[in-house]
């Protein structure tokens, strides 16, 4: 089992901490709190009773700072950033996390949103060069020529492609 020990991250004078193992991140419920400020019981009661977060939790050994290794509560990282958003505190530590993530949250929506108003006008821009070309392309004697030869060349594939499946069916039935 692969275990890698060391401090996640200092927050507001305070380490939280976690455990790398298996390749998988483990945060500390209790250094979490710490660093926010907020009641570590009452957390650790609100994810025991959570229906996502409860399953998830698990006690992991983590490497304290200057101490030996210690079994600490312990959320695997994917769901951390959404517990503590979570959290209901008028914490100054935690309203500061939550206006970081109101931030994250709406510049990533907007910019979806954006990019997708994006793309649909350049699909409109697209659909209608290709219009224009068609329409020029119309009045070549070249054009046509090459629409028929592409139906052409499809159909041949096709009756290639017939022929072989009912030669492989026959050859099939007679082995």
């Amino acid at each position: 089992m692969e275990q890698k020990f060391t401090n996640f991250i200092d927050f507001n004078g305070k380490s939280i901490l976690f455990a790398r193992i298996n390749g998988k991140y483990w945060i500390s419920i209790k250094s979490v709190c710490e660093a926010l400020n907020v009641n570590y019981n009452r957390q650790f009661q609100n994810i025991q009773g959570d229906p996502i977060l409860g399953p998830a939790f698990a006690n992991q050994q983590i490497q304290v700072p200057n101490d030996q290794a210690r079994n600490m509560a312990c959320l695997p990282e994917y769901l951390v950033y959404g517990w503590i958003f979570s959290i209901k505190s008028n914490s100054p530590e935690l309203i500061e996390y939550k206006k970081e993530c109101y931030d994250v949250l709406f510049n990533h929506f907007h910019g979806v949103i954006t990019r997708k108003a994006e793309m649909y006008s350049e699909l409109a821009k697209a659909k209608k060069k290709l219009s224009e070309l068609e329409a020029t392309l119309n009045n070549m004697p070249e054009y046509a020529e090459f629409t028929e030869t592409r139906m052409r060349y499809a159909r041949l594939w096709k009756n290639i492609k017939d022929t072989s499946d009912m030669q492989d069916m026959f050859l099939g039935e007679d082995m």
